[in-house]
């Protein structure tokens, strides 16, 4: 993320149409679990177990590009051990030729791993519930997460994805976020134009290609501040079918305003009418004009309460 793309993101407003919002997608991992360094541990465990020393997975570009290829679903978490076993492991074991005195139990660390990353997981319930609310508010909730295969298996089994309408796993579809092409790919699964979605992600890096899309974007940093982020949009009460009642405030407000339009060509072609100097007598022009009028202030006035109720619709929000 470069400080001029950064700069624009945290400093722009961006306007909700509510009225148009019909997705919300959340990432996982720092928004639905308590951020967690599995992968570290188990690889310092490894380390320890093996006596070899392993680079660091977040600068090494070696286990990088391993990491990306485990996230995008190129190769499983069991290629992945396999890899550093054959990598870090086997070579330092080799002495005069010699093979190693035992090989690395892939099956005992694959368990290990997939027990760590299911002891440490800190669901949230509380943002589960939110998302369950919002799916019966009639908007559809969808999942758009960084993972791997075996973190996968274990949010699976514990029944993690199944408040979601959609899942996006980037071991399941091949792109990874932040990468442009993963959102791109959600959109046309979903079938939907970026002013009709929210994301949520807890990483600046992840909201940039979705806004630069158009997507609205959240950034998630805790609970309580996400429901008053929710407030600011005009959601501050999470109800079932909220979606319908918004839609109807608006279709309501289109319906005044094309009555008013309506009503004004009227009394404008009525006052034409009436005005020109044949029929400055004439009580039946009169009489239409004024009628004409009436009808024309009573649209205007219905129009212009809808109006200012559309604008609670409506709301601008910056990313902190």
């Amino acid at each position: 993320m470069s400080e001029k793309e950064l700069h624009a993101l945290i400093t722009e407003y961006q306007k909700v149409r509510l009225y148009k919002i019909k997705h919300f997608i959340f990432d996982f991992g720092g928004v639905l679990i308590e951020k967690s360094f599995v992968l570290k541990n188990l690889l310092s465990i490894i380390e320890q177990d093996l006596q070899i020393e392993l680079p660091d997975k977040d600068k090494d570009p070696h286990l990088k590009k391993l990491r990306r290829r485990l996230s995008s679903g190129i190769i499983s978490a069991r290629d992945f051990l396999n890899h550093i076993f054959e990598k870090y492991y086997y070579p330092n074991q080799k002495k005069d030729g010699a093979l190693p005195p035992k090989k690395a139990n892939v099956e005992y660390y694959l368990e290990l791993w997939f027990n760590l990353y299911t002891k440490v997981t800190n669901f949230s319930y509380e943002m589960a519930e939110i998302v369950e609310r919002l799916h019966n508010a009639g908007y559809t909730v969808s999942l758009m997460s960084n993972t791997y295969d075996i973190h996968a298996k274990s949010n699976e089994l514990r029944g993690f994805y199944d408040i979601f309408d959609n899942i996006f796993l980037s071991n399941e579809i091949g792109y990874i976020k932040p990468d442009m092409e993963k959102y791109k790919y959600v959109l046309k699964k979903l079938d939907t134009k970026p002013k009709r979605c929210v994301f949520i992600d807890d990483k600046l890096t992840n909201l940039i290609p979705a806004r630069q899309l158009g997507i609205i974007v959240i950034r998630f940093e805790s609970l309580e501040k996400f429901k008053t982020i929710l407030k600011e949009i005009g959601i501050e009460k999470i109800k079932p079918n909220l979606r319908k009642e918004i839609k109807k405030k608006y279709k309501k407000y289109k319906s005044k305003k094309k009555e008013y339009k309506k009503a004004k060509k009227q009394y404008k072609k009525a006052k034409k009418e009436y005005l020109k100097k044949k029929h400055k007598k004439s009580l039946k022009r009169r009489a239409e004009f004024l009628h004409k009028r009436m009808i024309y202030k009573k649209k205007k006035e219905e129009y212009e309460k809808q109006k200012q109720k559309k604008k609670d619709l409506i709301s601008e929000f910056k990313i902190e």
